[in-house]
Formats: structure tokens, sequence, C-alpha cells
């Protein structure tokens, strides 16, 4: 069998082109596959976690008739056990609503990001500075 002859440079690049081009679209095909299966169960446990929320909520409203009914049938009327519950959620609201504002009120700005942003900032204007000062110089330097 004779020796084939090695391909040449531009055959190769040919090959590398076509191979690199293959490789491209396979990783592209897998990333949509993977993605569009992600996508499917993020679609479904969103579905499913707003299905718990709305449970949820009709659990809780349950919950707080129930107790409602327990105060009434312990010799209270309707509208004071009703009465003993909304002044209860009220009471949580206002706890929740005094704990979210020191929360919040303890916010504080990224001090170390504003301090690096200052030192670039300054950097920048240093490193600047020459060349504004060069280009103020050329027209005078060209009139002489």
């Amino acid at each position: 069998m004779p020796p084939q002859a090695p391909p040449s440079i531009k055959e190769l690049l040919t090959r590398a082109v076509a191979d690199s081009k293959r490789l491209a679209n396979a990783q592209l095909a897998l990333t949509k596959v993977e993605i569009s299966a992600s996508g499917e169960r993020l679609g479904t446990g969103a579905a499913l976690g707003i299905a718990t929320l709305g449970i949820l909520f009709f659990f809780v409203m349950f919950l707080l008739l129930t107790i409602a009914l327990v105060i009434v049938q312990l010799g209270l009327q309707p509208w004071a056990g009703f009465l003993i519950v909304t002044g209860a959620l009220l009471i949580c609201a206002v706890v929740t609503a005094l704990v979210a504002r020191k929360s919040f009120t303890a916010v504080k700005p990224p001090m170390l990001a504003i301090e690096e942003f200052e030192k670039t900032k300054a950097a920048l204007n240093e490193a600047l500075a020459p060349q504004s000062e060069l280009d103020a110089e050329l027209p005078r330097l060209a009139g002489q």
C-alpha cells in the first residue's frame, strides 16, 4: 500500500473549523435540552408552590374561624370571639411591622464598594490629568 501524503494546512484548517462547528452545535443542542427540562421542572414547582400558598391561606382562615367559634362555645358572644381573634391578628401585624422596620433601618450602603469606586475614579482622573494638561499646552506650543 503506497504511503498517503500528509494533509495540507488548508485541509487541516477546514477539518478543524468543521469539527469546531459540530462541537459548538452539539453543545448548544445539549444546553437547550437541559434548559428545557429544567424549565419544565421549574414551572411545575412554581405552580405547586402557588397552589400550596393558596391552600395555606385557606388553612389559616379556617383555623382563625375555628378559634373564634371555640371562644364562642366557651360562653362569649360571637362578636366577642371574632373581636378577640381580630385583635390577636392586629397585634401580630404590629409586631411583624416593627421587626421589619428594625431590619430595614439596619441596612447600610455598600461602603467598601463605594470606597473602591472612589479610589478607581481618583486613579483614572489622575492618569488622565497629564493628558489633559498636554492637550491644553498643544495650542500654545503650535502658535510658537
